[in-house]
């Protein structure tokens, strides 16, 4: 799967693919001098499960571009091993007329971005492999 967003329909189509994806977090990068936030998920395929009846996931790149800022609540940064599981996104202006997308995982852990536009990709990285359920 290769997409792209630029506006919040679009990142709403991106928010439900990624629904029940899987983040380590030695996986999650910002990369301030290129205004990119770049985080390789683990999603569950439900294009396969919807229409081949199979459970697979596959690894993919999530890039965020323009990003001016980027803030965490309840995720333990030291702890690189530990996996979060991505629930959606929030987006809306804020107070400076940015654009904040909140990702929102499991147990109350977010990644706040705050960016100019909306400019965001996904790419599937490699093979799809079979899981027996949704993890």
């Amino acid at each position: 799967m290769n997409l792209n967003a630029i506006d919040t329909d679009e990142l709403k189509i991106i928010a439900t693919i990624l629904q029940d994806g899987l983040v380590e977090v030695s996986e999650v990068k910002h990369l301030p001098s290129i205004r990119s936030f770049i985080i390789m998920i683990t999603r569950f395929m439900w294009e396969e499960k919807i229409i081949n009846k199979e459970n697979k996931r596959i690894k993919a790149a999530l890039v965020f571009e323009d990003v001016l800022s980027v803030f965490s609540k309840n995720i333990d940064q030291m702890n690189t091993s530990n996996t979060l599981e991505l629930m959606t996104f929030n987006y809306f202006p804020n107070k400076l007329k940015n654009i904040e997308i909140q990702l929102l995982f499991k147990n109350d852990a977010i990644i706040k971005l705050e960016t100019e536009i909306i400019k965001c990709k996904l790419q599937d990285q490699g093979d799809p492999w079979s899981v027996k359920i949704v993890e």
